[in-house]
Formats: structure tokens, sequence, C-alpha cells
């Protein structure tokens, strides 16, 4: 499955913005990168300056104070950055056939495990951003829904007509495999923790087959 970093798909969405002189794209993917990096706070305008190969003045000169420049910077990331990322996830699903419920769960924690910790800083920024911001709390949550109710839904249910997962309802199968994945995606954005992600994803498989298995 394929896991394009966040940073990637933004700095091809900031690149695609016709209405934003070049300097100014440099100033925004800079922005975002030092954010991730260094944090809000710590970030000075010599920083973003210095890595964007701008003069600090350029800095300002479309974005008044820092908190515009970092309104700039997520907007894009809301509406571009994240649905994208979300389809990708989305058609790498849909791609495959799987013979066991293992065959999905293995590839799929590891890809969004893998996409949390390479991305953590910036998922940190989404959440802090969404949470104060109802539109983008929407725009945030819009392309993951899209992919919790129509993607992973449809191969559980693949799966139950092969009668290789428990006959339950499918969003209780969901809210079974998505609390672990969730609870380790919290581990490694909210606590740092650095998991050994071949060890956690196997002991989660083996806890989950042999919940969610037929009776024999």
């Amino acid at each position: 499955m394929a896991s394009t970093s966040i940073e990637s798909f933004y700095s091809e969405d900031i690149d695609s913005t016709k209405e934003l002189p070049q300097k100014q794209k440099q100033v925004l993917k800079a922005c975002l990168e030092l954010f991730a990096s260094k944090g809000f706070e710590a970030t000075t305008t010599a920083d973003i300056a210095n890595k964007a190969g701008v003069s600090q003045g350029t800095v300002y000169k479309r974005f008044k104070t820092k908190e515009q420049l970092l309104q700039a910077v997520v907007h894009p990331l809301f509406s571009k950055t994240i649905p994208r990322a979300a389809k990708e996830f989305a058609e790498d699903i849909n791609q495959y056939k799987y013979d066991t419920l293992a065959d999905f769960l293995k590839p799929t924690l590891h890809n969004r495990l893998t996409f949390a910790t390479e991305n953590k800083q910036i998922i940190k920024i989404l959440f802090m951003q969404a949470a104060n911001d109802p539109k983008l709390l929407n725009e945030l949550v819009v392309p993951i829904k899209d992919v919790l109710t129509t993607s992973i839904p449809k191969v559980i249910d693949t799966l139950k007509a092969r009668h290789l997962l428990v006959d339950w309802d499918t969003p209780r199968i969901m809210e079974y495999v998505l609390s672990i994945g969730a609870g380790f995606g919290a581990q490694i954005i909210l606590f740092n923790r650095k998991l050994d992600l071949d060890t956690v994803i196997d002991q989660a498989v083996e806890f989950l087959v042999k919940g969610l298995s037929p009776d024999q």
C-alpha cells in the first residue's frame, strides 16, 4: 500500500496554486515543515525566511501576522491535501482482494500507523486547528468518513459473504477494528511513543482474528 507523506502532497498542492507568487509558495512550504519540526511558537520569521530562501520582509508581505500565516498554511491542508491522502488510502484498499481477515488487517494497520508515525507533527497541527473551527473540522472529517463508510465496510461485507468473518453487523466489527488502530495512533501522535510496528501489528491482528473469526 502507498503512504505518500502529507508534506509531499502539500508541496504539490501549493505548487499548483496559480494565485500565489513563487516566493509565497516557498514561504508556505517552509512554514509547514518548520511548524511540524519546531512547533508554531518556536518558529521565528528568520527561520521561515532562511528555510524558504527569501527575505524576512517577503514572509509577511502577503500575510501580516504569524496567525494569518498559520491560517494560510493550514487551509490547503484541509481543502486539498487531506482529501488527496484519504483518496489514496481508499484506492489502495479497493484494489486488492483479501483472502483472509489477516490479509486485510496487516497491510492496512501497517499503512496507517506508518502514516501516523511519519506525519504525527502535522496531524497534531490539523487537530489543533480543527478543534477551534467547525468548518475546518468538517473538512477534516468528510474525506475520512468516506473511507470509513465506503471502502472498509465493503471489505468487511465481502469477507462476511465468504464466511471468513463473524456474521455480526458491519458497524460493530468496524468499532473493534478501528478502536485498535485508533489506540495505537493516539499513542504515536499524542504521546510520541515509538512503537515496534511489526510486533504490535502482529499482536493486534492475532487478537482481532481470534475474536472476529466465524465459529468452526
